[in-house]
C-alpha cells in the first residue's frame, strides 16, 4: 500500500477525505481494511491533499530520506523511515513511527534495504 493508493482508495470509499487545519477529516468513517493504513500513511495523505511535499528522516542516522527528504506518495516507504512530515511554511509535527510498524504493515515498505 502506498499513500496515493491508499488517498484513492478512501475516494472510492466514499470518505472524501479533507484538510481541516492539520488534521484530516472524512465524510465517513474509512472502512477497517483502509483505516488500520492512516497509522503509517496519514501524512502521505495530507501530503496530497495540500498538494505539498511529504518528507521522511531515516531512523538510525537522523538524515533526510530521498532527495532532500522528498519521498514520493506512489511509491512504497524506505524501510529505514522513522520520522514522516509534510511541507506546507508552517511548523509541522513529525509523526514518529515505531519500530513495529514495519512488521505489523509490510505492505507499506519497499522490500529492499
Amino acid at each position: 500500500m502506498t499513500a496515493a493508493k491508499l488517498l484513492d482508495a478512501l475516494i472510492v470509499a466514499g470518505c472524501n477525505p479533507a484538510i481541516d487545519g492539520l488534521d484530516v477529516t472524512f465524510d465517513r468513517e474509512p472502512p477497517p481494511e483502509l483505516n488500520r493504513f492512516l497509522d503509517v500513511l496519514l501524512t502521505g495523505v495530507r501530503a496530497q491533499l495540500l498538494d505539498k511535499q511529504w518528507f521522511g528522516i531515516d531512523c538510525a542516522t537522523g538524515r533526510f530520506l530521498g532527495k532532500g527528504g522528498h519521498l514520493n506518495p506512489a511509491a512504497k516507504l524506505p524501510r529505514n523511515v522513522g520520522l514522516l512530515t509534510v511541507a506546507n511554511g508552517k511548523a509541522e509535527p513529525w509523526d514518529r513511527l515505531s519500530p513495529w510498524v514495519l512488521t505489523e504493515f509490510p505492505d507499506c515498505y519497499d522490500p529492499e534495504p
